[in-house]
């Protein structure tokens, strides 16, 4: 009887473990974007950020998450990046950022019941997408991923805008003085 009250006793603490949120979870706009941009300080640097030059990065995100609960991976990028800009002493609005998302990332950008009606849960992304909108980040999908994946407009949230490729999103951006960057 004693081990079967431990046992339940076990449980039910696993149980609210599990069901609290996580810290990350909790967060939304700048202090969701600084704790996943998080990093270690480094101590006087000795190659420092020019803060008189446009910073123009976009990020070519194609990896999906592990598993569907999961973040998609490389839409941290460019939270991290902003952070560094404020550790550097950058002004942000010398900071333009995109993403170009296709492959199997593309299920990131799903409004939350069109990914929860294809996973059977919610679609982890959503807040840091809004974060990094919210600070100006571009959010570009690939209108092929899109087509190929079977997402219709009305399944993405409204923050992403639609290209006819990626590689022409990801042309036009880098004609535009953008440099290109993999996370």
């Amino acid at each position: 009887m004693r081990r079967a009250m431990q046992a339940g006793l076990v449980a039910a603490l696993v149980a609210v473990v599990l069901a609290a949120p996580s810290p990350v979870a909790a967060q939304s706009g700048e202090a969701l974007l600084k704790s996943l941009g998080a990093q270690s300080p480094v101590p006087n640097p000795t190659f420092v950020a020019d803060k008189s030059v446009a910073y123009e990065v976009a990020w070519d995100v194609t990896a999906g998450p592990a598993k569907p609960g999961d973040r998609t991976p490389g839409l941290a990028a460019p939270a991290n990046f902003l952070v560094n800009t404020d550790v550097n002493g950058v002004d942000r609005k010398r900071v333009h950022l995109a993403i170009v998302v296709h492959g199997a990332a593309t299920f990131a950008l799903m409004t939350n019941a069109a990914y929860k009606a294809m996973y059977g849960v919610d679609n982890p992304n959503i807040d840091l997408l809004q974060a990094l909108d919210g600070a100006g980040v571009q959010v570009i999908l690939c209108g092929q991923a899109a087509i190929n994946r079977k997402i219709a407009r009305d399944q993405l949230l409204p923050l992403v805008k639609v290209a006819t490729t990626a590689g022409f999103a990801l042309a036009t951006l880098h004609a535009q003085g953008y440099a290109t960057f993999t996370p």
